[in-house]
């Protein structure tokens, strides 16, 4: 039996004013045409369909307008849980109907102790859940993820067929997996990881949340990653979806890469040879974050390098500290404030404050006390 694995398709995602859909419909046509050559027994999406739990009407088109490709044009089989960024309750909607379609919906935790039988193989789904939501749930004072996850997979052990193929899909994090700037975190600190022993019950461990495919090396939990580059720290990270093939026994998998339209580029050079193009790229539609030196003199730096690159979404400068800086460091507690400030001026602009800077800043330390 084959199974498509995918996550984190974050519809309606907007980076720095910029949305995603025109690329998010363009990389689902590709999943679509890949899956049709695939030819899957049944497809998992591991939740975060959608960036926001209001997602706008596009959106929402987007997800049923592919969803119904999938299966009613292709009659696969899927199955959906819910994740962090997702509204349960506007995701759920119509889940009774659907499965009568073969198109199961799973936002609930009740949903865990149903698994969803297709052959030799179990799909026990675990969706995106807050603490509060498992204690009253379980019934019981947990304080972390973890703990959480132990306790429902305690639950459902009685019931695992141990003849069968038993695959977990969840949204969560196992712990040792990093995240980039665009994941959301479920809770606060670190009480959301869960360890890998945790779901030693399961054959495979198919998740979400995490947007690199490749974050974790463990043996039977695999991350999909995101369809897309969803923040300039996921430059260099791999999209696509994955393919398993489950055997009697045991399976196998693969990454399966799909190409965007334009990628996120993140730029380190000098402003001129931004604004000229001197430097590695592929595609000048690409969305660009320039981190650039030399500004210092340079009106409305943005609007010119979007003369050449249009989808630039960020700019800042860069900032060199010197061995005379690090050094300084070493003694600021024995500098004065305007000496700290003249010396980070000197350090950022290469140059010391003139008289007119130096009286403006006096004034605004006897202002507001050089004393704490």
């Amino acid at each position: 039996m084959k199974v498509i694995h995918t996550a984190d398709w974050h519809l309606g995602k907007v980076l720095n004013g910029h949305t995603f859909l025109e690329d998010q419909a363009d990389i689902l046509e590709k999943l679509v045409d890949k899956v049709e050559r695939e030819q899957p027994d049944v497809m998992v999406i591991a939740g975060d369909i959608f960036d926001t739990a209001m997602p706008s009407k596009r959106a929402i088109e987007l997800m049923e307008r592919t969803i119904a490709r999938l299966n009613i044009d292709l009659k696969i089989p899927m199955i959906i849980t819910s994740g962090n960024h997702d509204g349960k309750e506007r995701l759920r909607y119509g889940a009774h109907w659907f499965k009568q379609n073969q198109l199961y919906i799973r936002t609930a935790l009740i949903d865990f102790e149903e698994p969803i039988i297709f052959g030799n193989v179990c799909f026990y789904t675990l969706p995106f859940f807050t603490l509060a939501e498992a204690r009253a749930f379980l019934g019981t004072e947990i304080t972390t993820y973890e703990e959480a996850v132990t306790q429902l997979v305690e639950r459902i052990k009685p019931q695992i067929d141990s003849s069968k193929q038993n695959v977990l899909i969840g949204h969560f994090t196992i712990f040792g997996a990093p995240k980039s700037d665009s994941e959301r975190e479920l809770t606060v600190g670190t009480i959301e990881s869960v360890r890998s022993h945790c779901v030693a019950l399961f054959d495979a461990v198919m998740l979400g949340h995490i947007h690199h495919p490749f974050a974790l090396n463990q043996s039977h939990i695999y991350y999909s990653g995101s369809l897309l580059q969803y923040s300039f720290s996921e430059v260099n990270q791999p999209k696509g979806i994955r393919c398993f093939t489950f055997n009697k026994e045991d399976y196998s998998q693969n990454f399966i890469p799909l190409s965007p339209r334009r990628k996120l580029q993140y730029v380190e050079t000098t402003y001129d040879d931004a604004v000229n193009g001197r430097f590695a790229h592929d595609n000048k539609e690409d969305y660009f974050h320039f981190s650039l030196s030399e500004l210092e003199m340079i009106k409305d730096p943005m609007q010119q390098l979007k003369k050449m690159f249009p989808n630039t979404l960020a700019l800042t400068q860069q900032v060199y500290v010197s061995t005379t800086h690090v050094n300084a460091s070493h003694n600021i507690k024995k500098m004065k404030p305007l000496e700290i400030i003249d010396t980070f001026y000197k350090e950022l602009m290469d140059e010391t404050l003139d008289d007119i800077q130096t009286k403006e800043v006096e004034t605004f330390l006897n202002q507001y006390g050089e004393e704490e």
